[in-house]
């Protein structure tokens, strides 16, 4: 209601950075809007386990629950919805790489099913990615354990509710 604004969109538990709050109704249903018809631009960095090849690219499928495992999604499901995601690896470190990720739409779980399903999960992803990681430096190993994903969200753009300039 008018005296309880809203968070327009959610991230992923474990996920870190920008959300967008509306101050009222009326930007609150403007930002929605945005959101459901995929205006916003939706910027994450990642660390993945390994290098994609190609070093940038589009990952385009459908996204539903996994017929395996209903607690999670799927980028192979029976059915599912379109989901799209861009991705350019920034730096490489031994067995993981720096990437920035856009995502065109906004599917549960989408960033983590997508860099599972090129076999490069996320950092940290104890739903889709690996339990324990292996760091390798100068021919020593060791593992790397991380409290949580390492997916952020570091930036959102969206037209502002009232004036209509681009906000980042």
């Amino acid at each position: 209601g008018e005296h309880r604004p809203g968070i327009v969109h959610r991230l992923d538990k474990d996920t870190s950075g920008a959300l967008v709050a509306a101050k009222n109704d009326k930007a609150m249903k403007n930002l929605v809007c945005q959101f459901q018809k995929g205006d916003v631009i939706k910027e994450y960095t990642a660390i993945v386990h390994g290098t994609p090849d190609p070093a940038s690219g589009k990952i385009e499928t459908l996204i539903g629950r996994s017929k395996h495992d209903r607690k999670k999604m799927s980028a192979c499901p029976p059915k599912g919805r379109t989901a799209i995601t861009e991705y350019e690896v920034k730096k490489i470190f031994n067995n993981f790489s720096l990437m920035r990720v856009i995502i065109k739409t906004g599917r549960t779980h989408q960033i983590r099913v997508h860099m599972t399903h090129i076999g490069h999960p996320i950092l940290g992803d104890r739903q889709y990615g690996r339990k324990a990681s292996v760091l390798q430096h100068s021919g020593v190993s060791r593992t790397i354990r991380v409290s949580r994903q390492m997916l952020h969200a570091e930036e959102l753009s969206f037209l502002h509710p009232v004036n209509g300039k681009r906000m980042r």
